[in-house]
């Protein structure tokens, strides 16, 4: 055991919390269980508390009057609570989950637990020391030794039986906590990797989403692949595990969109270095799109996963080259059915199929010459707000053909701040050509975070002053006029109301 083990500290919001709990005077023990005691031992922050106790709606209705909260009902089957406090200023607590106890008492309760890590108990009390002496908890299964071993340790395939999702949130709890689930637990996970898709598809995209948003997720993702659980998971990509193998190596296209997703997950955690200027606006941009809980960045990492869902069933080998004819458009529709399968909101379901959908955009017009500004306005307009992520995504697929410690010596040519001599020789041409590429993501971000221009132009006229100007009636021909305005907007050849009257008066 650990020191940190051996000796439990309870952060001043929780001890607080708790205090009042006992104040209010359940007829039977109440106990602090689970989540916050493993975070408590590990150091981590607390943010939220589980207790478990039987009468547990008596007890949850007392703590919504006490703490003035919202009470919520997760499984009224099995009389689980959640109350989520009302906020305040400088509150480090965020909700407390009240659970009957499963099973005649605690020891029961924590034996049907899903991980060792998982199966702490405390009696709550009046007065609550800052730090429990591990002799004052309860750890039938021997967590805190597992803690101190950093591992996350299932003794029984039966709780996965009993709950399959714990499958899944064995990598999200390892993703969250820094620990490692065993090599036993590793084997217990394939041998039931099947029954991952039983749970409700809210419950599951809800634990997918938990590790996906976490900073090294890719490297969870893989271990799950490994377990058999990703494509057990994700039906769908196990055909690309044998598709490419020629020119993706060992793994095929699976191995390249875990590729993708690794270079997604390096960019997002090392913003500031890759781009002093634009992390900030970037990572605003970002916070501002997180929805339903779910931040931005685990949307990102799934489109990555899926971005070339749809590369096996496209694969035709034309003179000798291997060709994905409409992946990107068939791949949209198919990370959209998996999502929906999975209860994604519309939102996020909408958002990955357009990422998938125009993935390729960015390459055919690093492809094409010198970037434009029409060219940079059509893709603005086309993509509006998805316009970061998307990059952010096609970041990663360019990415992933180099390694990460060349990526690493080039990051300043790759994310368009100097170009240098070094990135102008590189050898083979396809470094040249993922830099390149790197380059053209890297000035279409900066373009849409220019606060000297907005990367699609305020309209200048309206419908109306067209028909004037041209003297036509409502029709396609408006439309159209208004449409050739904005390019000549994102050219710099119209820029005041003046100049937009006589230029499209020249359309007649």
């Amino acid at each position: 055991m650990s020191p940190a083990a051996r000796r439990v500290r309870l952060p001043e919001p929780a001890r607080e919390a708790l205090a009042r709990v006992a104040r209010l005077g359940h007829p039977t023990p109440v106990w602090l269980v689970g989540g916050a005691l493993r975070d408590a031992a590990l150091g981590r922050p607390v943010a939220d508390l589980d207790l478990a106790a039987s009468g547990a709606r008596r007890l949850a209705a007392a703590l919504a009057r006490s703490f003035r909260g919202t009470l919520v009902t997760l499984d009224a089957e099995n009389a689980v609570y959640r109350l989520v406090l009302p906020p305040a200023r400088g509150r480090a607590l965020r909700q407390i989950d009240v659970a009957e106890l499963q099973g005649p008492g605690i020891r029961e309760d924590l034996a049907r637990r899903d991980f060792t890590a998982n199966a702490l108990a405390w009696e709550v009390c009046a007065s609550p020391p800052a730090a429990v002496p591990a002799g004052a908890l309860l750890d039938p299964r021997g967590g805190l030794d597992d803690l101190g071993r950093g591992l996350l340790r299932c003794e029984s395939g039966r709780l996965f039986d009993e709950d399959p999702l714990r499958l899944l949130r064995a990598f999200r709890l390892a993703a969250q906590t820094g620990l490692e689930p065993d090599v036993a637990t590793l084997a217990l996970i394939r041998s039931r990797r099947r029954l991952v898709r039983e749970p409700a598809g809210e419950r599951v995209q809800a634990e997918l989403l938990g590790l996906l948003a976490v900073p090294g997720a890719s490297a969870h993702l893989r271990r799950m692949d490994e377990c058999g659980l990703l494509t057990s998971l994700f039906e769908d990509l196990e055909p690309s595990r044998r598709c490419a193998e020629s020119y993706y190596g060992r793994g095929g296209v699976l191995k390249h969109s875990l590729d993708v997703c690794a270079r997604v997950d390096f960019l997002l955690t090392n913003l500031r270095r890759a781009y002093p200027d634009l992390a900030r606006p970037l990572e605003e941009h970002m916070a501002a799109r997180a929805s339903g809980g779910a931040p931005e960045r685990a949307v990102l990492m799934l489109a990555a996963l899926l971005h070339d869902v749809s590369k096996p069933e496209t694969a035709r080998t034309i003179d000798g080259r291997l060709r994905f004819f409409e992946h990107d458009a068939r791949g949209a529709a198919r990370a959209a059915r998996i999502l929906r399968d999975l209860r994604f909101s519309r939102e996020h379901v909408d958002e990955v199929s357009v990422i998938v959908r125009q993935h390729l955009r960015p390459g055919h017009l690093a492809s094409g010459g010198p970037l434009t500004e029409r060219a940079a306005y059509r893709f603005f307009r086309d993509l509006g707000p998805l316009a970061p992520g998307l990059l952010i995504v096609c970041w990663g697929d360019h990415a992933s053909y180099m390694p990460e410690a060349r990526l690493k010596r080039l990051l300043n040519a790759a994310c368009g701040r100097r170009a240098g001599a070094a990135a102008l020789r590189l050898r083979p041409e396809e470094a040249r050509k993922t830099v390149r590429h790197l380059q053209l993501v890297s000035n279409l971000l900066r373009r849409y975070f220019d606060a000297a221009r907005a990367p699609v132009p305020e309209r200048l006229l309206d419908g109306g002053d067209v028909m004037k100007a041209l003297k036509i009636p409502p029709g396609p021909r408006v439309g159209d006029a208004l449409e050739r305005l904005r390019e000549a907007q994102a050219e710099g050849k119209v820029k005041t109301r003046e100049q937009a009257l006589l230029f499209v008066s020249r359309l007649k």
